[in-house]
């Protein structure tokens, strides 16, 4: 059944560039965009205050992915720690303070612990180490908006370190669920994502096509339709980069040595995953 799982493939050479989780080398197509986040936390290297942010825009434009590249950037050149909280996953205002400080080295903190407790090792932890980042994606979906904002901008009061935050949201800073007090202690860079269109999805499916599969094993004309679909439905990249793998997936099962158009067309029908 699977006696030609270790022969050598004819096509991928890493199909783990084309997996939801991987975060590129290079970004495409959003210079401006990280540009503006560099500048905003260039001021922690410097440990002085950073300007936070909120960046914003719709599913699969690639605010995660830069948002994550940028702050890569920011540890291994600096001496800035960042921190990575999802809002879907941690939605309440304790589970999200717990888990930033599991991130930190702290022990998994008991239930029920008392969120001043919480806070106050957070302000320890940012006063005796050093400057920190915390990027908080799928915002949004937060259940305690206001109060995370008011926490955190508590914390980063009278310490030796400073302390930015990244907003991550799909919807526009207008639309989140904060009140005034909070929005002006924020005091946010908006930076915008928007969706691709049909050149920008072609760049990074040749981007991703470049590391993923042998050299020339995709045709231009494959890629050129996913762009061309996607950026008619959506622009969202995740799909596209979905619809790559499918595709590739579909020509190796047919032991083709190139992925074609025709693997693209079988690859709209869910079917033939």
């Amino acid at each position: 059944m699977f006696g030609g799982a270790d022969r050598p493939d004819q096509l991928f050479t890493a199909e783990s560039a084309l997996s939801a989780s991987h975060t590129p080398d290079t970004i495409v197509g959003r210079d401006a965009e990280i540009e503006a986040l560099e500048a905003a936390l260039t001021p922690l290297t410097r440990r002085t205050a950073p300007e936070n942010v909120v960046a914003y825009g719709p599913a699969g434009v690639g605010k995660t992915t830069t948002v994550t590249h940028v702050c890569n950037q920011l540890e291994a050149e600096t001496r800035v720690r960042t921190v990575t909280i999802n809002c879907w996953q941690y939605n309440t205002r304790s589970s999200l303070l717990s888990q930033l400080l599991i991130a930190l080295g702290y022990p998994a903190p008991r239930k029920g612990r008392p969120i001043d407790e919480l806070l106050r090792q957070l302000h320890e932890w940012v006063d005796k180490h050093q400057c920190l980042a915390i990027v908080l994606d799928e915002f949004d979906r937060h259940q305690a908006q206001t109060d995370i904002i008011y926490d955190l901008h508590h914390v980063s009061r009278d310490t030796d370190n400073e302390l930015g935050v990244i907003l991550i949201s799909n919807q526009p800073p207008a639309e989140l669920q904060l009140d005034p007090r909070s929005q002006s202690r924020l005091n946010y860079r908006p930076v915008h994502f928007a969706r691709y269109d049909a050149d920008g999805l072609h760049a990074i499916l040749q981007d991703r096509a470049d590391t993923a599969f042998h050299s020339d094993a995709v045709t231009d004309a494959a890629l050129r339709r996913i762009a061309d679909r996607v950026a008619g439905l959506s622009g969202d990249c995740r799909h596209a980069i979905e619809l790559l793998h499918r595709a590739g997936r579909i020509a190796e099962r047919a032991q083709a040595e190139t992925v074609t158009r025709d693997h693209v067309e079988q690859s709209f029908n869910p079917a033939r995953k």
